[in-house]
């Protein structure tokens, strides 16, 4: 759907509020890069949208277009020695970062939007836009077609609703980044 020939007028997105997200969790031991070279637009997120059939939740739209068209956050490769092939630990290790996708259509498929809902439909043959990926995890975040956010279970091919809105799962998710990080850290440590 399209909010302006839907309603005849643009709609209004929430204030951003990565940035704040970010700064209660993530310390000097985080980077974190917007995943386009370009500021997103409404008219790339309506874009994505109508490719989708669905309206985006307002506070992901909110993300979007706000400083980060799509972000990765990451602990640095000098905190948190990154997996190699064949290492051995307990799940939570090999988590070190997460990222959102882009609407930007010029980023690299991997990143963008509209590219990770296609091959989400393909893979589950379930219709949701996947909205954050924890690094190393095969569970991703979706947003769903009536609005609300879920957690596609990998394992049981099922979508699992999550309580409250985008900024709740960026905050949830940047909290247990911050964990995991002080959790290494004590291991490597000692």
């Amino acid at each position: 759907m399209n909010w302006k020939r839907m309603f005849g007028k643009q709609r209004k997105t929430p204030p951003d509020q990565t940035e704040n997200i970010f700064r209660r969790h993530f310390d000097g031991d985080f980077i974190a890069f917007p995943l386009a070279e370009r500021l997103a637009t409404l008219s790339d997120v309506e874009e994505v949208e109508a490719r989708a059939g669905m309206n985006l939740p307002p506070a992901l739209v909110a993300h979007l277009v706000g400083r980060f068209p799509g972000v990765h956050v990451e602990v640095k490769e000098n905190i948190w020695r990154r997996p190699k092939a064949l290492d051995v630990g307990p799940f939570w290790t090999f988590l070190y970062g997460f990222h959102t996708y882009t609407p930007v259509e010029e980023s690299e498929d991997w990143m963008r939007l509209d590219r990770a809902a296609e091959q989400f439909l393909v893979d589950t043959e379930i219709t949701a836009v996947p909205i954050l990926r924890v690094v190393g995890d095969a569970d991703v975040y979706c947003a769903c077609a009536n609005g609300s956010i879920a957690r596609y279970r990998h394992e049981t091919n099922e979508l699992e609703r999550v309580e409250g809105d985008f900024w709740h799962v960026l905050d949830l998710e940047a909290a247990a980044l911050a964990e995991r990080k002080m959790r290494m850290s004590s291991r490597v440590g000692s």
